[in-house]
């Protein structure tokens, strides 16, 4: 739990866009490591399923009848500590606002550091396609960005 609550909270987020929706998607998460007779030999490799699992239970949760018939509530809880505020990171925001496929491309490979190939897999595409998705995901930042971020973040 210590090792993989942080970044599958932060994955999780990303696709929900909820604080709580994220952590249970996290406990479900971790639920399912604990409880899995899967063993990797490879830190790499247990990451790789961890982030898969959280991307599954996220689109389970999208699909999911209770998700598609509620209503945000405007009065939300406080996030977690380990999550940035609303408003202290532009660069986040800005993230956040792109297209799906545009804002998963972009998270996990700046934010988690993955590979363009590893990409390809958890995203279930190929590398072309993530390198498409990564390029035009850069391009709307420089947009709504400006000038003040988009040099010093989107060198890559």
């Amino acid at each position: 739990m210590d090792r993989w609550a942080d970044t599958v909270l932060r994955v999780a987020y990303t696709w929900t866009g909820s604080v709580h929706d994220a952590q249970d998607i996290c406990q479900t998460v971790l639920l399912k490591l604990l409880t899995s007779s899967c063993r990797f030999d490879e830190e790499r490799l247990e990451r790789a399923w961890v982030l898969r699992v959280t991307v599954n239970c996220c689109k389970d949760f999208r699909k999911s009848a209770w998700q598609r018939r509620r209503a945000p509530l405007e009065a939300a809880g406080e996030a977690a500590v380990y999550l940035p505020e609303p408003g202290e990171s532009p660069v986040l925001e800005a993230v956040q606002a792109l297209p799906e496929k545009y804002r998963r491309a972009v998270y996990l490979r700046y934010y988690e550091e993955y590979t363009v190939e590893e990409i390809a897999v958890l995203m279930g595409c190929s590398p072309r396609q993530v390198s498409t998705y990564l390029y035009r995901g850069k391009a709307k930042l420089r947009t709504m960005l400006g000038g003040r971020y988009g040099q010093e973040y989107l060198s890559e």
